[in-house]
């Protein structure tokens, strides 16, 4: 059977062609631009490029209980999802996605095949099982996967890197060191080493929204909400970082499942609630350190059983009808905040939605982010330079106090 790509039409195979070649084209300007910017910085040695993509698998722990947990949870979510209401089935992009290439994974959750899972997962990093959350830039998987990388990749992606890190350090105010930004190692994840730390994609990013959030919970134990929450990478430092924290987390099936590989092998003394596994009620979401559900299971969070609700670009793609259904339950179960980062098209809706609700949030700050700025766009990160022009906005609303009788 032909494979799918040679029964392309020549007018697509020259649009993909002509992207193509516009990606490298870009890339090639940039990692000149790098090289001189960064070119007295001792960060600046592209062997730090090649120690980062280094292979570092881990197949030395026995995953076949968390493996079997995390496929019957999926099972029992794709069962339920078929009666969910439209809001929360896939959209588009995601249904994309899965067919061009989560058809292996989905297969093994379904099977409960945990030897073929062990192999995707152990591997997230470079395996297509993460497509849609991570990957290397726009069309260049085998210049940076492939063996050995030339130096015009190696300047490019050293140079988003450490644009990003600076970026990270002055939204930080200085407050942290690279170190900071190391990750557990689970996924044979790629990224940079520098000064003896291996850093991940987009840890900057990730290791920041954590940050914000923690600055805006209260001393003293809170929950917080993601809705969209990756692969885990800003749950992993809030967690890591932040005592006394319960972390609950929406996504579509697939995400969930690979979020709860991640976060397990990295915390295995916390307590996990795994979508089945026990009713949604406020004592069990209390008694957990993290909740991994699918995202129609948002409908039965209890009321105000939440203290902030986070949500960066995972809103971006969905219906009106399928925003107000989020935000209706976002409304509901959030007692405190709401912190949104994504497209400004996006966050008008949301503040217009919001607006019209009498006791629900208002708006108490709007940042426009630099993090999908040319300059510090996320090479490797889902494709976000390919949203370097867009606007983005970070946005906190706060509940409105009712007024007493």
């Amino acid at each position: 059977m032909l494979k799918l790509k040679h029964l392309r039409h020549p007018f697509q195979t020259a649009i993909a062609a002509k992207s193509l070649l516009g990606a490298r084209l870009s890339m090639w300007r940039f990692a000149n631009h790098g090289a001189h910017r960064f070119k007295d910085d001792d960060r600046y040695d592209l062997q730090n490029v090649t120690e980062g993509f280094k292979s570092r698998i881990d197949d030395s722990s026995d995953d076949d209980a968390l493996l079997e947990r995390i496929c019957t949870a999926y099972i029992r979510a794709v069962k339920q999802q078929q009666f969910a209401p439209s809001a929360y089935q896939a959209t588009e992009w995601w249904k994309q996605v899965r067919h061009r290439n989560l058809g292996p994974v989905i297969q093994a959750l379904l099977t409960n095949d945990t030897s073929t899972l062990r192999g995707m997962y152990q591997n997230f990093f470079r395996n297509p099982c993460s497509a849609g959350l991570l990957g290397a830039p726009f069309g260049m998987s085998k210049a940076y996967f492939g063996g050995n990388i030339k130096d015009v990749y190696r300047k490019f992606y050293l140079s988003h890197v450490l644009y990003r890190f600076d970026y990270w350090n002055a939204q930080t105010d200085g407050r942290f060191t690279l170190h900071h930004l190391a990750g557990p190692g689970i996924g044979n994840p790629f990224g940079v080493l520098i000064h003896g730390t291996h850093i991940n994609v987009g840890a900057e990013y990730a290791h920041y929204c954590a940050h914000r959030i923690d600055s805006m919970l209260a001393p003293e134990s809170g929950t917080i909400a993601e809705i969209g929450g990756g692969f885990g990478g800003m749950a992993y430092y809030l967690l890591r970082d932040r005592a006394n924290l319960t972390y609950v987390d929406f996504d579509v099936p697939e995400s969930i499942a690979l979020i709860s590989y991640y976060l397990i092998k990295a915390f295995p003394k916390l307590k996990f609630l795994l979508y089945g596994e026990d009713k949604l009620t406020k004592k069990a979401i209390t008694q957990a350190d993290a909740v991994l559900l699918p995202v129609f299971d948002l409908e039965n969070m209890p009321a105000e059983s939440v203290d902030i609700t986070f949500s960066s670009h995972a809103m971006s793609d969905i219906s009106p009808g399928a925003m107000d259904e989020y935000l209706k339950h976002i409304d509901r179960m959030t007692k405190n905040c709401f912190f949104y980062i994504g497209m400004q098209q996006t966050s008008e809706s949301i503040s217009g939605i919001l607006g019209r609700k009498k006791d629900s949030f208002k708006l108490s700050d709007t940042r426009t982010s630099g993090w999908h700025s040319h300059k510090v766009s996320g090479a490797g990160v889902g494709g976000a330079s390919g949203m370097a022009a867009s606007t983005m906005l970070e946005q906190s609303y706060t509940r409105i106090a009712k007024p007493t009788r």
